[in-house]
């Protein structure tokens, strides 16, 4: 936010200008699944959003009953909240996104917001969790993405009518 400068960036600056008030109806993407780094000299250090963790804090934190909430500021949890704001009142969000949202305790508060916030959700739970053993494993189906996926996975489409109906639609 401010951070856009006409007398250093010019013709550049006008274009991004006008490109951040032209509305965006459909956001689509596969969010980084990311919570933290590991070390302080780690090479992908999350960036820092204050004006997101804020709206996060506002939102997700404030509609949860959990006491550890430090998963809401998970990197795809925040592509969420980024992405219902800039649609405003109509448009849809479409992510391929970490799964563990549907049935952890710390996301209660996201997913509340989620339903307040858009008017059908469709959320297909693909399973995938490895982090598991034995037959709870053999049930979630082994890794979704072959190797590259030791997470549970979710695809889901959020959609924004304008209207006051509120709809979810689960597949497992």
């Amino acid at each position: 936010k401010d951070t856009l400068d006409d007398k250093i960036f010019g013709e550049n600056d006008e274009r991004l200008k006008k490109e951040q008030e032209t509305p965006i109806t459909v956001i689509i993407g596969n969010p980084p699944y990311s919570v933290g780094q590991r070390y302080a000299n780690d090479e992908n250090q999350n960036t820092d959003y204050p004006n997101l963790n804020l709206k996060i804090e506002n939102t997700f934190s404030k509609n949860s009953k959990a006491i550890l909430k430090r998963s809401l500021y998970d990197s795809y949890i925040k592509a969420f909240r980024w992405a219902s704001d800039r649609l405003e009142r109509n448009g849809i969000v479409s992510f391929v996104s970490n799964g563990s949202f549907i049935d952890s305790q710390s996301t209660d508060g996201l997913r509340k917001s989620l339903y307040e916030e858009f008017n059908h959700l469709y959320v297909y739970n693909l399973r995938g969790d490895q982090r598991t053993q034995g037959e709870i494993s053999r049930k979630e189906g082994g890794k979704i993405f072959g190797s590259g996926s030791r997470t549970p996975i979710a695809i889901s489409i959020l959609v924004k009518d304008g209207t006051d109906n509120h709809e979810l639609h689960y597949y497992d």
